[in-house]
């Protein structure tokens, strides 16, 4: 039986894959680019998600071609092979760099006496078990935590109200800033980008029809918190400190002081944040379990094990230490998920073309 997801939770998924990640360390490289201007990035990209939204999804009545893609036991065109290796490969590099951006995070901040493998088996077992459940389980869990996750981004500027300063957005923007605001663009595209990640289950989204308004929905809350996100950085913390600390998200909730006994609120949101990510590397496990599935005509959850230990391994071996993983996922990533993310747009858009031809028939034109 084929496992379906609603339209809201589609929603929460793509909103998810753009902020879930990007609240690390993403910010540190998109000022120090971009400088105190940096929180005009997320309304430049905005437009260019809701372009791409519109040209993968087209028009309603075409809905009814996207339904039978990526199926496992439909047979696949050489188009649709293609397209499924470029996104497996695109998964496999999304769920490494997450991964290792994870535990990282959590050695650093949380467990710093614990060996880094054992936080990775550790994590690598809370996403394969969620992954496990299903889809559909997946995305519900996914939806509850991101719920919380959006409330708490929601409401930082109310409860960081007093510790900010607006004279750290001087100077303002200018002409000459445009240039650097376009290379920030360039180096943050790539990990909004990743709302792509839904295409692999679009035929799985009940009802179909709605589904472009789902992801458009999606891509809009997720950019919008990421732009909370920055902007309240640098109000808070000043250009110079998101630019030099590796977890800047983490020092901005850490200045949360309501009151004189409840001013450690960190470990609270970072209880709520984490497992946000862990759904979003739980659909990544999910998405490549399912490229596999397909390439091999049969669906089973027997493989997601070693996938996620022998993913996890090599998460700590290509990286040597944080600094590495870092320069990997802002300078390498930017570049390559970019040119992942071109080329998995063009095929899609040419699966579709098929697809519609297919459905309407020889004797029918092509609207």
């Amino acid at each position: 039986m084929k496992q379906k997801i609603s339209n809201l939770q589609v929603m929460f998924l793509v909103a998810n894959f753009i902020v879930s990640a990007t609240v690390i360390s993403l910010p540190q490289i998109t000022v120090h680019i971009g400088g105190q201007s940096a929180w005009i990035v997320p309304l430049m990209i905005l437009p260019i998600l809701i372009l791409i939204v519109y040209l993968l999804f087209g028009k309603k009545k075409h809905a009814e071609s996207l339904r039978e893609l990526f199926m496992v036991e439909k047979h696949s065109s050489f188009w649709e092979k293609g397209f499924l290796f470029f996104f497996l490969l695109f998964l496999l590099l999304t769920f490494i760099r997450d991964l290792r951006a994870m535990i990282d995070f959590v050695a650093s901040v949380l467990l710093p006496s614990t060996p880094i493998s054992v936080i990775m088996i550790l994590t690598v077992l809370g996403i394969t078990y969620v992954a496990m459940a299903g889809l559909e389980v997946t995305a519900r869990i996914n939806a509850i935590y991101f719920v919380i996750l959006g409330f708490v981004i929601v409401i930082l500027p109310i409860i960081m109200l007093n510790e900010a300063d607006v004279r750290n957005f001087q100077p303002l923007p200018t002409f000459h800033t445009a240039l650097s605001l376009i290379k920030s663009v360039y180096f943050t595209f790539s990990w909004l980008g990743e709302m792509l990640i839904i295409l692999i289950v679009v035929g799985n989204i009940n009802p179909i029809k709605a589904a472009r308004s789902a992801v458009l929905w999606g891509a809009i809350i997720g950019t919008g918190l990421f732009l909370i996100v920055i902007v309240m950085q640098i109000a808070v913390l000043g250009k110079k400190i998101v630019m030099e600390a590796t977890f800047p998200s983490y020092i901005l909730i850490q200045q949360i002081n309501l009151t004189d006994f409840l001013d450690r609120l960190d470990l609270v949101i970072v209880a709520v944040w984490v497992p946000t990510l862990i759904t979003k590397a739980a659909f990544l496990l999910y998405g490549i379990n399912h490229c596999f599935s397909i390439f091999y005509k049969s669906n089973t959850n027997k493989f997601l094990f070693p996938f996620a230990f022998i993913l996890g391994y090599i998460s700590i071996l290509i990286f040597k230490n944080s600094m590495e993983h870092i320069h990997y996922s802002f300078y390498t990533w930017s570049s390559l998920g970019l040119i992942l993310e071109v080329i998995l747009i063009g095929m899609f858009l040419i699966i579709k073309r098929k697809s519609r031809k297919n459905l309407e028939g020889p004797g029918r034109p092509v609207l």
